[in-house]
């Protein structure tokens, strides 16, 4: 019995809830889809109508007015998803997501039962298997994919005839959607997946470097140290008395005063200063640059940071102070962690000498 729990929990913990900047991601890029889709498939449609006329008179031309029926569902359909989803947050996981384009592929391909070009659309859902948490759905979405190709191509076979089967103008208009289609829907699901990137190399709160992206790039400083040579410096800074500042004015308060020194750190940094949120209250910097520039650097953040005025919900403006400490590389140093255990030790000193000041680490 404990072990069925394990499992369970297990499973729950593999497949953790959509975070707000996610879901609305999703949301748009279905949202985005089914428009475009509805677009191109009524410009497809109208089209149609037209070589219907051609080649078949009247009786094709109550056919592709038929055919138009289609965009109409999927336009009162794509504001009922729009409303509901968008009012009411309602889940966007795997199983929803695809269960949508796959209401939608179905739709699309009811459009046309007189060739087998739009047969293809059907592997459509299967692009959102480059964001879906759950594999096994994904080999899923790929057998309804293939059944739905299956029974779009034996309705083709059984209602159409070669007149149209074989015609050029309709399959060529189709083959036109299907790539129209699939190069629009790739550039959504790219969104979403830079999205993703951007999730793991940028701290939400500051919208600076993270943590691990700081030491990614602390590791390829260093080797490119060891080629060029050029000098590197690693400064470390931290808000004086931070905790104080969340127990008087409260964390809100505190977001802004963060978000104030990353506003500063950001205008600091360029090509050769790389700058991150390292954690809490701390924030770093990688600069090619001499000590003595580093130093004049960290003090320019440091005197910028200490004129800020930073406004309370009561209109109370406060200004706050940073200690900053500062290492210079030298090949006396194994790892990347001890250059920043280096600055780390300056910052201390900073500390200790009375705070809002910088210091820089020295050889003892």
């Amino acid at each position: 019995m404990g072990t069925m729990e394990n499992k369970k929990q297990e499973k729950e913990q593999a497949l953790p809830a959509l975070s707000m900047e996610e879901w609305n991601v999703r949301f748009d890029i279905l949202n985005n889809s089914l428009r475009m889709i509805l677009k191109y498939i009524f410009a497809l449609c109208v089209v149609w109508c037209v070589i219907y006329v051609s080649i078949g008179g009247r009786g094709w031309l109550l056919s592709g007015v038929k055919a138009m029926a289609i965009p109409v569902i999927l336009l009162v359909l794509t504001e009922l998803f729009t409303y509901f989803f968008r009012r009411f947050r309602l889940s966007l996981n795997d199983a929803v997501v695809l269960f949508i384009m796959d209401f939608t592929v179905m739709l699309v391909t009811m459009t046309d039962f007189w060739t087998h070009s739009l047969m293809f659309i059907c592997m459509l859902p299967l692009i959102l298997g480059l964001f879906l948490q759950r594999e096994k759905l994904i080999y899923f979405q790929m057998g309804i994919s293939f059944a739905m190709m299956a029974a779009h191509y034996l309705l083709v076979e059984w209602l159409s005839v070669p007149k149209l089967k074989d015609n050029i103008l309709l399959n060529g208009s189709a083959a036109l959607f299907n790539i129209v289609v699939f190069a629009n829907m790739i550039v959504q699901v790219r969104k979403y997946v830079q999205m993703l990137d951007t999730q793991t190399t940028i701290d939400s709160l500051t919208r600076l470097h993270n943590h691990e992206c700081f030491y990614e790039a602390l590791d390829q400083k260093l080797a490119a140290f060891q080629e060029s040579g050029e000098p590197l410096c690693v400064l470390i800074a931290d808000i004086d008395n931070f905790k104080k500042v969340n127990d008087t004015f409260g964390h809100a308060y505190g977001d802004q005063v963060l978000k104030t020194l990353a506003a500063i750190f950001s205008s600091e940094a360029s090509k050769k200063c790389f700058a991150a949120r390292y954690g809490g209250e701390e924030f770093s910097m990688i600069m090619e640059m001499s000590q003595s520039d580093a130093i004049t650097k960290a003090q320019t953040i440091r005197k910028h940071f200490e004129q800020s005025t930073i406004p309370t919900s009561d209109g109370e403006l406060h200004s706050f102070t940073l200690s900053i400490g500062v290492a210079l590389y030298n090949n006396g140093f194994k790892s990347s962690s001890q250059f920043f255990e280096k600055a780390d030790e300056a910052l201390y000193q900073a500390k200790k000498g009375g705070k809002n000041r910088v210091c820089v680490y020295k050889e003892s």
